[in-house]
């Protein structure tokens, strides 16, 4: 299970990451001042990356299908004479490669999982989280324009100079209502 919070923590990152450098939509509240900003931004990020996925459709599917990986690297696949003696699977081949079957059965059983699908509803979740947090607070969304978003391009992720651009785009009132979803 840890494996499985780090791998989608990882892409909730990794995919924030990409998003987040011009990003289509942002969150403000009119008025509010550049310290609350960012207190409830960190406030609701923390909530949402907190947020246990365990029970979750991905999580239950990202599990079996880590439990079938397991159990098929455990099985016993000795041939016996004239083909499998009921211990492992089948084979027709009279070449039996164990390592070659384990590895296919691996590989069928990660397509089965379909991770990439998993872990974007997994990250699903996560923003609903982060959304509805931010709502709670008073926050509504507003939809940057194509010229916010190219200034944006050319601020690094983490820059004071970026943070206090959104906030001033996420406390205007006048921003908010002309560009508010």
């Amino acid at each position: 299970m840890r494996i499985l919070i780090a791998l989608v923590a990882a892409a909730v990152s990794a995919g924030a990451a990409a998003a987040a450098n011009a990003p289509e939509t942002s969150w403000g509240k009119a008025g509010v001042s550049f310290d609350d900003y960012r207190s409830d931004a960190t406030f609701c990020l923390r909530m949402a990356a907190g947020t246990d996925l365990t029970g979750t459709e991905p999580a239950n599917a990202l599990v079996l299908a880590s439990r079938r990986m397991a159990t098929g690297q455990t099985n016993d696949y000795t041939p016996a004479v004239g083909g499998a003696n009921g211990t492992g699977p089948s084979t027709v081949n009279s070449g039996f490669d164990p390592a070659i079957e384990a590895a296919n059965r691996m590989q069928q059983e990660r397509i089965a999982a379909r991770p990439e699908l998993r872990i974007r509803q997994a990250r699903d979740i996560l923003q609903l989280r982060l959304d509805h947090c931010l709502a709670g607070r008073g926050y509504h969304r507003f939809r940057l324009t194509d010229d916010q978003r190219r200034q944006l391009r050319h601020m690094p992720l983490r820059a004071p100079e970026r943070q206090v651009y959104l906030h001033r785009l996420a406390s205007d009132p006048q921003v908010l209502a002309a560009q508010g979803e």
